[in-house]
C-alpha cells in the first residue's frame, strides 16, 4: 500500500510492525509495473481502521504472530559469500541494541546446546504447506481458520526445527533457530534418515557438534516491539570451523577491541 497523503503517512509512521492489524476500505488496487505486482493506493475515500475489534482481525493477528515467532515467515535474503563481517557473541548482542534493522554476520562459537536426543517433536516439526501453520502429523487438515487451502486437499511438510545455543568467550546466544535445509546440511542427514536413528545414534551425532568450535553464519532479527529485549537469531549455515581460520579471525577481533 502506498500513499502521498500527509495524514495517512503520519498515521502509518506511528504503527508498530508485526503488532498492528489494519482494515482498509475503499483503497484503489492497480498493477504497478515498477514493483511488478498489485499495489493498493490510499485516496480521500479510503478508511483505515487500526486494530479493528473483530473476530477476523483477532484470528489474523494470532496467526501472524504464531507463524512469525516460529520462523515460518523467515526469508534469507543473503548468501554465505555476501556475509563477511565477523563478530563475537557480545558484539552481536551490542549491534542488535544499536541497530534498527536486520543484520547478518559470522561468529566462531561453540555449540553449547543441541538437543538432538530429546523428544523428536522438539527436533522436527510439521507445517501446513500453504500457510506455514504448525500442525501435528496426525492431523488431516490445517487448524488455521485463515488458511486459504482449508477447502482443498491438505498437504504438509516435515522439517528440522531446532533451537540451539552458541557460546564463545564473551557470552552465549540462546535459542537460535536452526531449520531445514540448513540443519540437514549441518547434520549430514535428512529428516527421514534422522527419524530412523536410534537414541544412541542421535546422541553420537549430538556429540559430533556439541562443544565444538563452529563457523556460523547468522541473521539477527531485532524485536518488533521496543518493550521486548530479546533478539532472534536464525542460522544460515553452520559447519565445524578450521582452527587456522579461527585463530586468524580471533586475532583480528582482539585488535579491534
Amino acid at each position: 500500500t502506498h500513499s502521498w497523503d500527509r495524514e495517512t503517512i503520519q498515521l502509518i509512521q506511528t504503527l508498530i510492525p508485526k503488532e498492528t492489524v489494519l482494515f482498509i476500505a475503499d483503497a484503489k488496487i492497480n498493477f504497478d509495473s515498477f514493483r511488478n505486482g498489485m499495489t493498493a493506493t490510499v485516496n480521500s475515500k479510503t478508511i483505515i481502521t487500526v486494530n479493528p475489534d473483530t473476530r477476523e482481525a483477532s484470528l489474523l493477528f494470532s496467526y501472524a504472530k504464531e507463524v512469525s515467532e516460529t520462523g515460518g515467515l523467515d526469508e534469507d535474503e543473503k548468501t554465505e559469500d555476501s556475509i563477511t563481517d565477523v563478530y563475537t557473541v557480545s558484539q552481536l548482542k551490542q549491534k542488535a541494541q544499536d541497530d534498527q534493522d536486520v543484520f547478518f554476520g559470522i561468529t566462531y562459537s561453540f555449540i553449547s546446546k543441541l538437543d538432538l536426543d530429546s523428544s523428536v517433536s522438539k527436533v522436527i516439526r510439521t507445517r501446513c504447506t500453504r500457510c506455514k501453520f504448525l500442525v501435528t502429523e496426525e492431523m488431516q487438515s490445517c487448524s488455521n481458520p485463515l488458511c486459504q487451502g482449508r477447502d482443498q486437499g491438505f498437504s504438509s511438510t516435515t522439517a528440522f526445527d531446532l533451537l540451539v545455543d552458541f557460546t564463545d568467550h564473551t557470552g552465549t546466544l540462546h535459542t537460535c533457530s536452526l531449520k531445514s535445509p540448513v540443519a540437514e546440511k549441518t547434520l549430514g542427514c535428512t529428516v527421514k534418515e534422522f527419524t530412523r536413528l536410534t537414541d544412541d545414534e542421535r546422541t553420537t551425532m549430538k556429540w559430533k557438534f556439541l562443544l565444538e568450535r563452529c563457523k556460523i553464519y547468522v541473521k539477527v532479527i531485532l524485536p518488533s516491539n521496543t518493550m521486548r529485549t530479546k533478539i532472534r537469531v536464525v542460522v544460515l549455515a553452520c559447519s565445524l570451523a578450521d582452527p587456522g581460520e579461527v585463530k586468524q579471525h580471533m586475532s583480528a577481533l582482539q585488535q579491534r577491541l
